[in-house]
């Protein structure tokens, strides 16, 4: 998994180099307001579905069924809220910095494979099989990188064909999924289908909340301050979250333990879970920002220069927001849909109006600091919510100096036993 991580990440870097130097900041910033229009479609009309599948997953009995409908699901209802999307952008065509709707709509044909990848990657982890999920994820940045690397060969690389790339890349992943087994396609059982539908519907507000506080910014910024600002700020939102590699691996792999509730107490295990993705999470924000601060200029060029220094804003925030996934999960399964739905709304709009503050004030820099301010509002309240369900303090959630220096000697020793090994 962690290598498939790896390389995903690695081709996305490569992926963002080409486009940084084949567009300029209001290329890049046009391109990826098309993206973020069909990912507000995906995100907004999935109603948290995969949600739902976690929470019923406990049901052993429905697991098939629910593996069964995963990917049809997932393109009935991407279909539906792709066509919701280009409408609205009909309706708003010419207003706030909108790109031409037929760019949109190329976009959009990317929801319904997005919606079959996100549903059926959620199932293929369910089944302890992270390593597909970890290939699919794989072959999807493959397939855009090669796209992208062959257009920028040829001289084709434009903005639409930027777009057209970034929607193969789903149909790549999606594929691999179901050639490996991760899913299963078959007839769909649609009165479960329903019942799914149904239970994500509660969590949904709360899922709708969170994606719109991790890009509501980008709209914002879109509309105050123009393309330009939104392809300098999303280059740094994209290195940035090169700093969850290992947290989110981590998180994904661990998740079947959360729910062994024979073997292991899962309170107990999503403290062990959350103090050990503090600890790579740490060691990972020193060296992202380290890394971008000295290579931004040579790779990717002076027009990004100023990107360094939103990862350095950015990194806290995300890492944060990553390592309190496990607490997320564990509340799903033990409270009320509200428990999750209102710290999201909470920190939704002290995000909202951050950013309507201190963009006019210091642009995307402004972005950057109002969106480590809520990621930290939204985690704290999970936090204070997962303290009084299960009763563990939460300095029982941070790693001791003892556990830092155990890890840190570990890691070490591997590493060593790696060097020797290739020497002899």
């Amino acid at each position: 998994m962690m290598v498939a991580r790896t390389g995903s990440l690695g081709m996305g870097v490569l992926a963002s180099v080409v486009v940084a130097r084949a567009l300029p900041p209001e290329g890049r910033g046009t391109y990826y307001m098309a993206v973020s229009v069909a990912t507000a479609a995906l995100t907004l009309g999935h109603l948290s579905v995969e949600q739902a599948q976690t929470a019923l997953w406990s049901e052993k009995r429905r697991r098939s069924r629910l593996d069964a409908n995963s990917v049809p699901l997932g393109l009935c209802l991407g279909g539906a809220a792709a066509l919701v999307a280009i409408v609205l952008c009909l309706l708003f065509q010419g207003r706030g910095n909108i790109p031409d709707i037929w760019l949109l709509a190329t976009a959009c044909a990317g929801v319904p494979l997005g919606m079959g990848v996100l549903y059926g990657t959620n199932i293929t982890v369910l089944r302890d099989r992270p390593q597909i999920a970890g290939w699919a994820m794989l072959g999807s940045a493959v397939a855009q990188c090669l796209c992208l690397v062959l257009l920028g060969l040829t001289g084709h690389l434009t903005v639409a064909s930027v777009v057209i790339a970034w929607v193969l890349s789903f149909a790549a992943s999606l594929a691999v999924l179901i050639a490996a087994g991760g899913v299963t396609v078959a007839r769909p059982d649609l009165r479960l289908a329903r019942t799914t539908c149904v239970k994500g519907l509660r969590l949904h507000t709360g899922s709708a909340a969170s994606y719109l506080l991790l890009r509501s910014d980008v709209f914002l910024l879109n509309a105050l301050a123009g393309p330009r600002e939104v392809g300098i700020y999303t280059l740094g939102v994209t290195l940035a979250e090169l700093s969850r590699l290992a947290v989110d691996v981590f998180a994904q792999v661990t998740l079947p333990l959360q729910f062994d509730d024979e073997a292991h107490d899962p309170a107990l295990v999503t403290v062990r879970i959350v103090r050990f993705m503090l600890l790579l999470g740490a060691a990972s924000a020193v060296v992202t920002v380290t890394v971008v601060s000295a290579l931004i200029t040579p790779v990717y060029g002076h027009a990004y220069a100023e990107a360094g220094t939103l990862v350095a804003w950015l990194v806290p925030g995300i890492l944060l927001l990553s390592a309190g996934r496990p607490v997320s999960t564990y509340l799903l399964r033990r409270r009320s849909p509200r428990v999750l739905v209102l710290p999201s709304l909470i920190a939704l709009v002290a995000n909202v109006a951050l950013n309507a503050a201190l963009i006019p004030l210091w642009g995307a820099i402004g972005c950057a600091v109002a969106s480590t301010v809520a990621y930290t509002a939204l985690v704290s309240f999970q936090v204070v919510f997962f303290t009084r369900t299960s009763g563990i303090g939460w300095r029982q959630l941070l790693p001791t100096s003892a556990e830092a220096s155990r890890v840190t000697t570990e890691v070490k020793h591997r590493w060593g036993q790696l060097h020797i090994g290739r020497v002899s």
